[in-house]
């Protein structure tokens, strides 16, 4: 049974995870994708940085035994139409990671909250193409892109997101940044003896 005294649009201020909005727009306007579902969330987190939003999944780990009704789903741009983007707990809005820059190799670094079509104007002017766009490219972003392994009209020829990625950086539970790439044998070997996540 959930604890009364228990405060969350409160508690998460109180950790300055974010903006944290629970007003009745927001919430409705977060309680639906391009989908047919339609869930309430209990707030909108708009992390600022990585560090809020470090913050904010070690929040909710560790109130998660007390409280197991606490969850998290990220949204980038809400395009996703299998519901992906909506929950009844906290919605974590994206929209601040918005940075992309090309490295070398031929790669790009882009942040979830990157407009695709963004993300294809700085990839064109070196000469790439991430040909895995869905449909929705104008106004989906790369988070949602990646978490959907999403696929369009080029799919078929050069395959889905999957075959773009090297690497993905991401928080997990423990609040901690890292980073997920393929791995050698003896690479997966000694990610195996470490007491780490």
């Amino acid at each position: 049974m959930p604890d009364p005294k228990f405060d969350l649009q409160r508690e998460l201020k109180r950790e300055r995870v974010g903006n944290v909005k629970n007003n009745s727009a927001t919430l409705a306007a977060y309680s639906h994708d391009a989908s047919i579902f339609e869930v309430r969330p209990q707030a909108v987190v708009q992390p600022q940085n990585t560090h809020q939003l470090q913050k904010l999944v070690k929040f909710v780990a560790d109130h998660k035994r007390d409280h197991p009704e606490l969850s998290l789903t990220a949204r980038s741009a809400g395009t996703d139409m299998s519901g992906g983007a909506v929950n009844d707990s906290i919605i974590v809005s994206m929209e601040k990671f918005s940075h992309v820059e090309p490295t070398h190799n031929a790669t790009v670094w882009a942040e979830p909250g990157v407009f695709y079509r963004d993300f294809e104007k700085k990839t064109l002017r070196e000469g790439l193409l991430m040909p895995s766009y869905p449909a929705s490219r104008e106004i989906c972003m790369i988070g949602g892109m990646v978490a959907n392994n999403a696929g369009g009209e080029k799919s078929l020829t050069y395959g889905k997101v999957i075959n773009f990625v090297t690497a993905v950086t991401m928080v997990l539970r423990d609040g901690k940044e890292y980073t997920f790439r393929p791995l050698s044998h003896s690479a997966l070997m000694e990610k195996l003896h470490q007491n780490d996540l």
